[in-house]
Order: structure tokens, then C-alpha cells, then sequence
């Protein structure tokens, strides 16, 4: 059960918004920039116009999807770990793996994403940060799949170790159980 959390906890932080803008008056609006598109006042697009988002957007949406296949993997593994003990490493191994890749993605967007918006020529500098221009003000930072990701990778490494433990337990007393069982005659 705590395996399936962690999967459902890796597909909302790839849907949660990673980055957010606010532009202030006289628009008063926020841009969620979510790993697949932007949305501002109800509409969304998605990244194909924008030469320069599609240069990390991708890769950390990417990620976030590597994370999620292997925690679907290790949820197989912990499967068949039940009933042969010589799955518990695919459970270490997917589980282990997928921690990384999520941890690498937050990582990887909040080094990007200035270098990249800052080199085309915008005012964005910082991952967090503000600025004012012509009495607008544009306030902007991490989005909370962003802030989520690193909570996530915490509850991921965790169901990697209870599962690896509680598999190689019970697929040991399975095996334990069945030797003691008499032979039919």
C-alpha cells in the first residue's frame, strides 16, 4: 500500500504547477507554468511556441515520468518479491533509482530554468525572485510540484525500505510454511 502511495504521490507532483509568475497591476494574474504547459485565467498552452521553455520543461517533465515508471516497477518487484525472495532487489534497485530521478528533477528545474529565461533575455535571473517594471510588478517562483517533489522522494526512499524489508519477510515465511506442509501420499 505504501508503494501505490508513493505512485499516486509522483503522479500529483507531475501534475501540480512547478513554476508560478504573478504579474501585478493592472493585470493582477498568475502564470502556472505546470511541467506540460502554462495556464493564466482559466486558458493553457503548451510549450511548442516557446523555443526556450521546451529546453527544460521536457527533461524535468521527463524525469518526473522516470520516477513514476519506476515506482510502478517497484510495485511489480514487490509483488513477485511475495512469492520469490529474489525480487526484494528489483524492489531496492526500482525504488533506489526512482528517489534519484525525483530528487534530480526539482534539482535540475531550479538550476535550468534562470540560466536558460535569463539568456533569452528576460528579468527572470533568479529561480525566486521580483521585479518592477513601468509600476508593474512581476513576482515569481517555485510552484508547489516543486516544493512537493523533495517531500515525495522522502516518503518514496521510505516505502523502498518498508517494501524491501516486509517482502523478504514474507517471502521468507512462505517458503518456511511450505516446507513444513506433509507430502501427499
Amino acid at each position: 500500500m505504501f508503494v501505490t502511495l508513493t505512485s499516486g504521490l509522483v503522479v500529483v507532483v507531475a501534475s501540480l504547477s512547478w513554476w508560478d509568475v504573478y504579474v501585478g497591476a493592472p493585470w493582477n494574474q498568475t502564470y502556472k507554468y505546470y511541467l506540460g504547459a502554462v495556464c493564466a485565467e482559466g486558458s493553457c498552452g503548451d510549450y511548442t511556441d516557446s523555443a526556450t521553455l521546451r529546453s527544460f520543461f521536457p527533461q524535468t517533465y521527463g524525469l518526473v515520468l522516470t520516477a513514476l515508471a519506476l515506482s510502478v516497477f517497484e510495485l511489480a518487484f514487490l509483488i513477485l518479491a511475495i512469492f520469490e525472495r529474489k525480487f526484494a532487489v528489483g524492489i531496492l534497485v526500482s525504488g533506489l533509482l526512482g528517489s534519484i530521478t525525483l530528487m534530480v528533477a526539482p534539482i535540475y528545474f531550479y538550476f535550468t530554468l534562470p540560466v536558460v529565461l535569463s539568456s533569452d533575455g528576460a528579468f527572470f535571473t533568479s529561480f525566486f525572485g521580483s521585479y518592477t517594471d513601468r509600476g508593474t510588478t512581476y513576482t515569481w517562483g517555485g510552484g508547489p510540484g516543486w516544493f512537493m517533489a523533495p517531500f515525495v522522494v522522502i516518503v518514496f526512499l521510505v516505502a523502498t525500505i518498508v517494501a524491501f524489508f516486509a517482502a523478504s519477510e514474507s517471502a521468507g515465511e512462505t517458503r518456511r510454511s511450505r516446507r513444513s506442509l506433509p507430502w501427499p501420499r
